[in-house]
C-alpha cells in the first residue's frame, strides 16, 4: 500500500477520522456515502446498501448492537482504507468521482481539505497497518439521533422525519408505478436487521464509547431529525461541557432552523465554534412548499435571528439541490445578495452566495432526471445568470475579494457550471412519470399545487413534454 497521501489518487480523509449514523443506529462511512448506488433505475448498484457499514455476517453494523469500536475496524472499513491507499474507487465513494467528473466539488475534495488543515492525515495514514486498521480515535463524528422532526420536507421519507409518517400511510398505498412504489418504501417501518429510531435511548454503551472519545473529537455533527428538538443532542453538549473539552470542539448542524432556543445559544457560547448550515431550498412559497409545512415569514425571521448570534457562529445556508428549485437557484442567490447580510454566506462561504448539495433520494427528485429540453432551459438560465453575477457580486467585494478571487473562486461560477454540468452528465428522464405521479399524489394530501407554486415548470408535469 502507499503510504503517502499525496500519491494516492483516490485518498479521502475520512475513512480515517470520522464514522456516520442513520436515524436509525445503522453506521455508515460518510452521510452520502450511500448516495452512490442511486441511479437511473433501481438496479441497487453493489447492493443497494453501499455505503453502510457491514458486519462480517454481511449485516449493517448498526448502534443497537454493534460497538462504535468493533465498527472502526471491522472488514468492511479496513477494505475501503485499503483501497484508497491502493488508488482504487471503494464502491461507498463512487458518487463523489462522479461528481468531481462533472467539475463539481465533492465532499470527499473539500472534507479532505478541511481536515487536512486541522489534523496530522498523513500521521494517521502512516499508522495504518497493513490489514487497514488504525488506532481509534474518533475526530469527527455525525449524529442522527432518531427521526423526531418538525417538518415533513418533499425530498425526505419516514425513515428521516416522524412528521411524514401520516403522509407516508396515505401516500405509499396509492402509488401505482412500481419502481416509485420501491423507492418510497419503508420496510417493517425502519425496523430492519435490528434498527430502530430510538437505538440512542437507553444505550449506555453507545454513550460511555462515545464519551472516551470526547477527548479526541474535534468536530460533533448533527443532522436530521431535527437535532434542535432532541433532547440527548442537548444532553451531549452538556457533557462536552462538563468533561471540559467544549472549548476544543466545534460543533456543526444541518438544521430546518424552525425552532432555536435560548438554551441552544447558550451552551454554543461554550464551544470552540459552531457551524450552523441553514437548510433553506429556495424562497417564499417555494420554501415553504418543498420544506412543508414551515412559514416562509418565520424562516425569514430565523434568518435574522441567526445573523445576530455570537462570534463564535458561522451561519451558511445549506441547500438540497433538487428538482424543486435547480431552475430557481439564481432566484434565490439574488435575493439572499438582497438581503445584505452580515455573517450568513458571507466571503468566502459559498463565494458570497450559498452552497449547496445534491438530492440524491428520492431518486425521483434527482436534477438529472429533467428531460433534455427543460435542461436546455436551465442551462440559458444559468448562463445569463453568470453575467449578471459578474456585474454584480464580482464588483462588489471591497476589502474581501477582488473580480479575479470570485471568477475563480471554487464555490462560485466554478460551482454552478459544475452543477448544471452534474445535471447534464447522465438522463434519469426515465424517471420522470415517477416524478409526476409524486407530486400529483403529494398535492392531493398536501393541498397544496405544484403548478401553481412552480409555473415555470408546469409544462413538465404534461405527458406529451419531451
Amino acid at each position: 500500500m502507499k503510504k503517502n497521501i499525496s500519491d494516492c489518487s483516490t485518498f479521502c480523509a475520512l475513512p480515517w477520522i470520522h464514522l456516520s449514523t442513520r436515524p436509525n443506529g445503522h453506521m455508515r462511512v460518510c452521510c452520502t456515502a450511500n448516495a452512490s448506488s442511486v441511479g437511473a433505475t433501481n438496479d441497487k448498484v453493489h447492493g443497494g446498501e453501499v455505503g453502510i457499514l457491514k458486519n462480517d455476517d454481511g449485516k449493517p453494523a448498526n448502534f443497537n448492537h454493534t460497538s462504535l469500536s468493533e465498527a472502526w475496524n471491522n472488514s468492511y472499513m479496513r477494505n475501503i482504507r485499503k483501497d484508497m491507499l491502493n488508488d482504487r474507487i471503494p464502491p461507498s465513494c463512487v458518487k463523489c468521482f462522479k461528481e468531481e467528473s462533472s467539475g463539481h466539488r465533492s465532499k470527499r475534495q473539500w472534507e479532505t481539505e478541511f481536515w487536512n488543515n486541522r489534523i496530522d492525515i498523513q500521521g494517521l495514514v502512516n499508522e495504518t497497518k497493513e490489514d487497514g486498521s488504525i488506532p481509534q480515535k474518533v475526530y469527527y463524528i455525525d449524529l442522527r439521533l432518531g427521526t423526531k422532526c418538525n417538518l415533513k420536507c418533499a425530498m425526505c421519507s419516514p425513515h428521516d422525519s416522524s412528521l411524514w409518517v401520516d403522509d407516508w400511510n396515505k401516500l405509499h398505498p396509492q402509488i401505482e408505478n412500481e419502481t416509485l412504489k420501491e423507492s418510497m418504501q419503508w420496510d417493517n417501518k425502519g425496523q430492519v436487521d435490528g434498527a430502530t429510531y430510538n437505538w440512542h435511548i437507553n444505550n449506555e454503551k453507545f454513550w460511555d464509547e462515545l464519551y472516551l472519545q470526547i477527548p479526541h473529537i474535534k468536530q460533533l455533527y448533527f443532522a436530521g431529525g431535527e437535532a434542535t428538538i432532541i433532547e440527548h443532542h442537548y444532553l451531549l453538549l452538556e457533557k462536552c461541557i462538563e468533561m471540559g473539552h467544549a472549548d476544543k470542539i466545534q460543533l456543526r448542524y444541518n438544521s430546518n432552523g424552525v425552532e432555536l432556543p435560548d438554551r441552544l445559544f447558550r451552551l454554543w457560547k461554550e464551544f470552540k465554534s459552531v457551524r450552523f448550515h441553514y437548510s433553506i431550498d429556495s424562497i417564499e412559497e417555494m420554501n415553504d412548499y418543498i420544506r412543508h409545512p414551515s412559514k416562509w415569514s418565520h424562516m425569514k425571521e430565523m434568518f435574522h435571528k441567526l445573523d445576530n448570534t455570537e462570534e463564535n457562529v458561522e451561519v451558511t445556508i445549506a441547500c438540497a439541490v433538487q428538482m424543486f428549485n435547480m431552475y430557481y437557484l439564481p432566484d434565490f442567490i439574488k435575493w439572499k445578495w438582497e438581503m445584505n447580510f452580515k455573517k450568513i454566506n458571507i466571503w468566502p462561504l459559498g463565494a458570497g452566495m450559498i452552497n449547496y448539495h445534491f438530492v440524491y433520494h428520492p431518486p425521483h427528485l434527482n436534477v438529472k432526471v429533467f428531460p433534455a429540453s427543460f435542461k436546455r432551459k436551465i442551462r440559458a438560465k444559468y448562463e445569463e445568470f453568470y453575467q449578471w453575477l459578474e456585474e454584480t457580486i464580482a464588483v462588489s467585494g471591497g476589502d474581501s475579494y477582488t473580480k479575479e478571487e470570485f471568477l475563480s473562486a471554487p464555490y462560485g461560477i466554478k460551482r454552478l457550471k459544475g452543477m448544471v454540468d452534474f445535471m447534464d452528465s447522465e438522463d434519469w428522464s426515465r424517471r420522470l412519470p415517477e416524478f409526476r405521479e409524486y407530486v400529483q399524489l403529494l398535492d392531493k394530501i398536501r393541498g397544496t399545487s405544484f403548478e401553481e407554486v412552480f409555473p415555470e415548470m408546469a409544462e413538465i408535469m404534461r405527458e406529451d413534454y419531451v
